[in-house]
């Protein structure tokens, strides 16, 4: 069965001013990456911030110290939120040597997979989540889904 992704509503919000990012290409990933999960009825918001935004919340809710890529909220009945460091996105990019917009929609797979149920606690947990990763990565790439997310701000003459 085709899942109806008519139903599946996107929201995203970018509460950061360092980084351009193009929003509507963000919900698009988000989309189809819900719908390759098979998810047909759920409502994701995807909220950006900065690394010191991240950080409050990181210590907040996982009283864990410092800024982290993503976190993931579920609020059951198909609602959910992702919150993302642009600035994390940009800086793992450039440790690994690939591009910032490919890093954030990482973020984003990674995000909706843990409200679909998976986990990276353990190994072998780590393993399954990375192999799906790396599928859902690959198909958006080849669908072109993944080029220009984010560009630099340009400061206004």
């Amino acid at each position: 069965m085709i899942p109806d992704i008519s139903r599946v509503r996107v929201a995203v919000s970018d509460r950061q001013r360092r980084l351009r990012v193009n929003t509507r290409r963000l919900a698009e990933i988000a989309r189809r990456t819900l719908e390759l999960v098979d998810d047909s009825g759920s409502q994701l918001s995807v909220v950006l911030v900065n690394d010191a935004t991240i950080a409050k919340l990181n210590a907040q809710y996982h009283a864990a110290s410092g800024p982290t890529d993503v976190l993931s909220f579920d609020y059951g009945e198909g609602q959910g939120e992702l919150i993302i460091s642009v600035e994390c996105a940009v800086r793992q990019a450039r440790r690994f040597r690939v591009a910032p917009g490919r890093e954030l929609a990482l973020y984003v797979i990674h995000g909706i997979l843990h409200l679909h149920g998976y986990d990276d606690q353990t190994a072998l947990d780590r393993q399954r989540m990375r192999a799906t990763e790396r599928r859902l990565m690959s198909q958006l790439g080849a669908e072109g889904k993944l080029k220009g997310l984010i560009s630099k701000r340009t400061a206004k003459p």
